[in-house]
């Protein structure tokens, strides 16, 4: 009975005492700094933020050859064993469904007969996505998660969820499910099953006209599009590239592709605002970038691109794209992607925001820690500050026990964001003790940060 009531007053006064710490739902970072682009560019030096033209030019280059490779494949560039790989995963550790239950071994022996993998490949065909889809591990919308109640460990982290993909996205397609409803396929940037009914076949024709060399991207997120008869088509996300064919009076004239009743792409004449689209590449300035930044400001999160929303490596990945920057989809391969990569792993806490604050670029200079890759934008009185798509906050309570506040968008802070928490756990929190490397993407021209700023 004693040792009742002693856990009964314990709990209660945890209760009261955390109450007494931050009740606020919104993190100090979030509330306290502002939540602009144009505040924190407008305070660099004039042309801090540029790449040369030539550069610029250069990149987008690559840009366009990467985005349109898989129509330039002979053969699949995944292995059978790429296949196998996740089904032996998931079938030794068949995790958690949307019902909280765990998969039945039934699940996964359907899934595999119905992958065929003893064919792979059975195809090799051209194709492009006809609306926003995913990538899946496995030939399945229905989510496996490691937990069902745990804390970064249920959802919306789906371990089937690989990517987003955008509309209009060249594909190449090297095999299909028994029951034809998904096909494995292949992008510029990563690869998956996808819904049968998500893409269309190209033939030689459609992509010549497509891969034409003038594009216009999509600067305005989730920018609705309709056909000549004012049909809606379907959304397109910032970042979004499709073919130029005209220029109007306040509008581009571009090319949206849709799918005829053979399940080939037919391409469609679209007029869209110019506040929307763009000519790519666009030019990388200050008031540029803040335009396509603030777009992104608190965009909710969205593992692997769930729901259509972004988490960290993909909003980075599309803060770019507009500037023809070409990222790759996850964070680790973000962090090694082309320009300087500079090791921090050996640092102390206090070295590495030195070395950030004396080396980074500001909006050009991406730092990561496993598993995370946020955009560095410049000091903020003696802080570095960061521009990053981020789940929550890592916390512990009195008894130990692991928790996590909730963020949930896109948003800048510190790289201590949540310090004012109770139970604030830094060893898992905070970004300056797990960041191991920082990757510029182009040299500096000029300094950063305008004199008396």
């Amino acid at each position: 009975m004693k040792e009742r009531y002693l856990a009964v007053i314990l709990g209660l006064w945890i209760f009261l005492l955390s109450g007494c710490f931050s009740s606020h739902q919104t993190i100090r970072d979030i509330r306290e700094l502002k939540q602009d682009h144009a505040f924190y560019l407008g305070r660099l030096a004039p042309g801090a933020l540029r790449i040369e033209p030539a550069e610029q030019e250069r990149m987008d280059r690559h840009y366009n050859t990467l985005f349109f490779s898989p129509w330039h494949r002979e053969k699949p560039a995944c292995s059978i064993e790429d296949l196998a790989v996740e089904f032996r995963k998931y079938g030794q550790n068949r995790g958690y469904g949307e019902n909280g239950r765990k998969h039945s071994r039934q699940w996964m022996k359907k899934l595999t007969e119905n992958a065929r993998l003893d064919a792979y490949p059975d195809r090799g065909d051209p194709g492009i996505t006809i609306r926003p889809t995913a990538l899946r591990a496995l030939p399945t919308q229905r989510p496996h998660f490691s937990a069902f109640k745990k804390g970064g460990r249920g959802y919306p982290f789906d371990n089937l969820q690989v990517s987003a993909v955008t509309v209009n996205t060249p594909v190449f397609i090297s095999h299909v499910t028994r029951d034809g409803a998904w096909v494995f396929a292949e992008a510029g940037f990563y690869f998956g099953w996808i819904p049968a009914g998500d893409v269309a076949l190209v033939d030689d024709g459609f992509m010549k006209g497509w891969e034409s060399g003038r594009y216009a991207v999509v600067i305005r997120d989730k920018t609705p599009l309709y056909d000549a008869q004012g049909r809606f088509l379907f959304k397109a996300p910032l970042g979004a590239i499709f073919p130029k064919v005209r220029d109007e009076d306040g509008n581009l004239g571009i090319l949206a592709a849709v799918s005829n009743e053979s399940r080939m792409a037919v391409p469609k004449t679209v007029s869209v605002s110019s506040k929307s689209a763009v000519p790519k590449p666009l030019e990388l300035t200050a008031e540029n970038m803040a335009g396509v930044a603030n777009e992104l400001v608190n965009e909710p999160y969205g593992w692997g691109g769930i729901h259509g929303n972004r988490d960290c490596s993909s909003m980075v990945r599309d803060l770019f794209a507009p500037f023809g920057i070409w990222l790759p989809r996850n964070s680790a391969h973000q962090a090694r992607q082309g320009g300087r990569f500079i090791d921090l792993s050996g640092l102390a806490t206090e070295e590495k925001e030195r070395v950030i604050l004396a080396q980074g670029i500001p909006y050009l200079t991406l730092l990561w820690r496993p598993g995370h890759i946020m955009l560095y934008i410049g000091p903020y009185g003696d802080e570095p500050l960061v521009f990053h798509n981020m789940w929550g906050v890592s916390t512990r309570d009195l008894l130990g026990r692991r928790g996590k506040r909730i963020v949930g968008h896109a948003a800048i802070t510190t790289l201590h964001p949540g310090r004012e928490l109770f139970g604030y756990d830094a060893a898992s929190a905070d970004l300056t003790t797990n960041i191991v490397g920082m990757t510029l993407l182009t040299g500096p021209s000029v300094p950063a940060v305008a004199p008396g700023s």
